[in-house]
């Protein structure tokens, strides 16, 4: 379900290469089927139907939703309309007193044509790609983005394995009892998911490297991938090698996704939630979506395996993966892409993977009632990396440490702040150090590594910090001089007296700043401008009753934890 929140960033940002407005005040307009194949051939994206071109909020008539969504849904299986057709979800959301209607839309690994014509999107536009070598270039990207798709002319369905499709129909009938793959034929099915598919640049034909990883028999994918595994172990008390372990499983994706999900899951003990009438088992969701993840977003055509490790406090997945950028995701902010979307779709058929992008977002959204205070961490790179924390060590006594570093006194700080800097979390990585002279030393290290790759932060510490000599000094204001230069000081100060809201005004005194415009722009802006701190009131900066307050990112900084 989209948010007001996301609903706010999306027409803050305004149309683009993957955002859309439609009025859709006298119906679907046909222009909506250009945005979604252009999304399908780039990108991917969201359509909002209910908001004009220029962001403004013009909502939709309730008892005109019905309607639409048939259309929509209608149209979206119809090869006259988009061909080849792909089915999307049409979703429902409020917006004050508003409804909207909005769709996701992934990136394909096919090439679709609206009434016959091929879209490419370019800014905020949809345009007609008649060109050859341009239709050539499409084809291309998509070879090159999804090796699911790879076509093996060879492959016959006898390198299937007949045994999986009829686990899947009974997969499905518990969950669906009037699915059409129910009594589907086997070949209906993987044409169904673009399992089986034609080139039509090459004109090759037949079954794709995702037919073989989720119905191949052993020895197919074996032949396939010779290199394929998943590695999944316990490293409680051995952290150098493991406790235990699944076998390396080389084995279709349905096998592997319900063996591993019973063996992560039994590492942990249950704990339920209720959410409006329904009581859901969080250690299911939350492993669900880790395990579907791990399997979903891989990229197959490499040596590397996949691994997911259990430790005492964690779990931690790598992925083999083709990275878009390098660094974490902003779970709030970021565009989810699948790596694999036809492998996707096959397991949101069986109710193992949702919308785009909810894996992350239910990961984080119900991590936080297993686990009150936790929170994951997702890193894209090659690989990809997960880190779902099931312990938090909170910096509770050592709220004196960081007090002291940041050169306040709890009497500026306060009792509200003394109390949610106690609860904050502190990194896994920092738990097992006890001595705190040793552990003040690696946190203003972190700070500064981390510093340095945000833009104007300069989180500055002592070039030498000799742990003997740190010893020798009496307080934590006197070690501060040892630990941070100046500039790390008012940062780490500013960081901390926002952990409750506080206005700029009041930052400026309590830190004995006479000009408030130059600390704001010297410090305050800087920690804004990375996401550190925030408004209160964001949607009119030049509010009298505007304040500032810590980020979740700025919560992770001050903890030690990636950001």
């Amino acid at each position: 379900m989209i948010t007001k929140a996301e609903i706010d960033r999306l027409i803050a940002e305004g149309e683009g290469v993957r955002i859309e407005f439609k009025e859709g005040q006298n119906g679907v307009p046909d222009s909506f089927y250009d945005s979604v194949v252009s999304f399908l051939n780039k990108e991917g994206g969201i359509i909002v139907l209910g908001v004009a071109d220029n962001g403004t909020v013009l909502g939709l008539e309730e008892g005109n939703l019905m309607r639409l969504k048939q259309d929509i849904v209608t149209a979206l299986n119809n090869p006259d309309v988009v061909n080849p057709p792909y089915a999307l979800p049409v979703r429902e959301a409020k917006y004050d007193e508003n409804i909207l209607l909005y769709v996701r839309v992934p990136v394909s690994s096919l090439v679709h044509k609206h009434a016959g014509i091929i879209y490419d999107r370019e800014n905020d536009s949809d345009f007609r790609v008649t060109d050859e070598r341009q239709i050539g270039d499409i084809y291309f990207r998509k070879r090159q983005n999804f090796s699911e798709t790879q076509i093996f002319p060879e492959l016959r369905m006898s390198d299937l394995d007949e045994r999986i499709f009829d686990k899947v129909r009974k997969l499905i009938a518990a969950v669906n009892s009037t699915h059409p793959w129910l009594t589907a034929t086997t070949e209906r099915i993987l044409r169904d998911v673009n399992f089986y598919r034609k080139d039509f640049t090459t004109g090759e034909e037949g079954l794709t490297l995702a037919a073989a990883l989720v119905f191949g028999k052993d020895e197919t994918i074996g032949n396939l991938l010779p290199a394929y595994k998943l590695d999944v172990m316990v490293r409680r008390e051995n952290v150098d090698r493991w406790d235990d372990r699944l076998p390396p499983l080389r084995t279709n994706l349905v096998d592997t996704y319900i063996d591993v999900l019973k063996f992560v899951k039994d590492q942990w003990p249950e704990k339920f939630f209720t959410e409006g009438e329904q009581r859901k088992d969080l250690r299911e969701i939350i492993f669900r979506e880790l395990v579907a993840n791990v399997i979903i977003h891989r990229e197959y055509n490499t040596a590397l395996a996949s691994e997911i490790i259990i430790y005492n406090d964690r779990v931690e997945a790598k992925n083999p993966n083709k990275p878009r950028f390098s660094g974490p995701l902003d779970v709030e902010t970021f565009n989810a892409e699948p790596k694999n979307p036809n492998i996707r779709k096959f397991f949101s058929e069986l109710n193992w993977a949702d919308e785009i992008g909810s894996g992350v977002k239910n990961i984080n959204k119900y991590l936080n009632y297993y686990t009150p205070g936790a929170h994951p961490t997702f890193i894209e790179d090659d690989p990809f990396v997960t880190i779902v924390p099931m312990a938090v060590e909170r910096i509770g006594i050592r709220d004196d440490m960081f007090i002291g570093i940041a050169r306040l006194s709890k009497e500026q700080l306060g009792e509200r702040r003394l109390s949610l800097l106690k609860n904050l979390p502190l990194s896994l990585e920092l738990k097992e150090i006890k001595d705190d002279d040793l552990l003040a030393i690696e946190l203003v290290k972190l700070w500064e590594k981390k510093s340095g790759e945000l833009h104007k932060i300069r989180f500055l510490i002592s070039s030498k910090i000799e742990i003997d000599k740190l010893k020798k000094v009496g307080s934590w204001e006197k070690k501060s001089v040892e630990l941070l230069k100046k500039r790390g000081v008012v940062l780490l100060s500013t960081l901390l007296l926002s952990l409750d809201p506080i206005s700029l005004e009041e930052l400026a005194s309590v830190l004995g700043y006479k000009s408030k415009e130059r600390y704001r722009e010297d410090y305050v802006k800087p920690l804004k401008d990375n996401h550190l701190i925030d408004y209160t009131i964001p949607d009119t900066p030049n509010d009298p009753a505007q304040a500032y307050v810590i980020t979740q990112r700025g919560k992770d900084f001050l903890g030690g934890h990636r950001i």
